[in-house]
């Protein structure tokens, strides 16, 4: 038998996060001082059999109510272990970095920006020289920091930290938000003024897992 683990959270006398992947029940683990959220199945195949993208939206919702109510540490969707054995096991081995990293996030949210630059439509587009390609890509990328460095300078102190990860035509953001300062951040970007040529999303809050430092045994 398989156990799907969802996350790791301070112990606590409660635990109401309704049905879990494929309304199977959300269980609980406690040891050390820890929760883990975990669901058990008969056999791996029986979390991603059906409907992949269903099963991840069932996970993601357990962890966001999860997190409604405290701070978490996340898994990926999915994590297998083999039973709660191993599951225990895994607890003793990392439980000092666990708690370290709930301590420090527990007031803290993760608020995403995603900036792109969509690739012009041409319905017959003429081959770029090197040097065109490279300035066009120097060119975007000033464009995606420069919208970035302005949504940091206009959320101020709503956001504690930032970290960003470059990708093609595109740039992400993630701002580490206190719980009381999302409403916050949020105003402060309607103040934005997004470029024609950019296009920017603002989700969250999400749990913190950009900035999470933890080294696992």
């Amino acid at each position: 038998m398989s156990i799907l683990v969802y996350c790791i959270a301070e112990e606590s006398a409660s635990l109401d996060v309704g049905s879990g992947v494929a309304d199977r029940p959300v269980l609980r683990r406690t040891q050390a001082g820890l929760d883990a959220l975990f669901s058990r199945n008969t056999s791996n195949e029986s979390w991603t059999g059906a409907s992949l993208k269903q099963s991840a939206r069932e996970f993601h919702n357990v962890l966001h109510r999860a997190f409604a109510s405290r701070a978490i540490v996340p898994f990926r969707f999915p994590t297998l272990m083999q039973d709660e054995d191993e599951l225990a096991s895994h607890l003793r081995d990392n439980a000092d970095e666990y708690m370290v990293q709930l301590k420090r996030f527990g007031q803290l949210t993760q608020m995403d920006v995603s900036i792109d630059e969509p690739e012009p439509v041409s319905p017959h587009p003429l081959p770029a020289s090197g040097a065109d390609y490279l300035r066009t890509r120097q060119r975007r990328s000033d464009s995606l920091q420069g919208i970035a460095k302005e949504i940091q300078e206009l959320t101020g102190e709503t956001a504690q930290s930032w970290h960003d990860r470059p990708a093609s035509n595109a740039l992400k953001l993630f701002a580490l938000v206190g719980r009381d300062s999302v409403d916050a951040f949020r105003e402060r970007l309607k103040g934005l003024s997004v470029p024609q040529n950019l296009n920017v999303r603002v989700s969250g809050p999400w749990p913190v897992t950009e900035f999470l430092e933890l080294k696992q045994r």
